[in-house]
């Protein structure tokens, strides 16, 4: 039961909206992250596919459940469309999202012909807005993705390293 929910979840959780690409990653990277799929509590887990082109999936990582967490995962694959139809587009609309809502910075962390890793700060944010996130936008032929670590408070260093490996670890399939 176990392995079959987990291969649901990741059948579910990385498929593309059109089911024509799918986006890999080594959750084993981040031993929590590893815990949260090991555990197959499913109210850890928020997904929705309300609408096929622009599928979201929240793991909580830290917390009670993927309402009330302090640290999760965001995976998001979306279908191009007239407002984004490139990495740098979407990259561009999180970043004016980031500041709409708070003050925030931005950092480069690594990028190439297609994908972007990116980390932002932000301050003075409502309650529930995660200050500290670190994302990875890649395209693929027919869709875009994103993996997305947030955290509501600070991370530490460690924590960080094992988001960065993760991210980096991210390849269409």
């Amino acid at each position: 039961m176990k392995f079959r929910l987990a291969a649901l979840l990741g059948a579910l959780l990385l498929a593309s909206p059109l089911q024509a690409e799918r986006l890999k990653f080594d959750h084993r990277l981040s031993p929590e992250l590893k815990a949260v799929f090991d555990a197959n509590d499913p109210g850890m887990i928020d997904f929705n596919d309300k609408n096929p082109r622009y599928v979201t999936d929240l793991i909580a990582i830290e917390g009670k459940s993927a309402k009330d967490w302090t640290e999760a995962l965001l995976i998001v694959a979306r279908t191009p469309d007239k407002k984004v139809r490139s990495v740098a587009e979407w990259v561009a609309e999180l970043q004016a999202e980031g500041q709409r809502r708070c003050a925030s910075t931005f950092r480069t962390v690594a990028a190439d012909e297609s994908s972007t890793t990116f980390e932002r700060r932000s301050t003075g944010c409502q309650t529930g807005y995660p200050p500290v996130a670190l994302y990875r936008v890649v395209a693929g032929k027919r869709s875009l993705f994103l993996l997305g670590f947030l955290h509501k408070g600070e991370p530490a260093e460690k924590t960080r390293q094992q988001w960065q490996a993760v991210l980096a670890s991210a390849a269409i399939e």
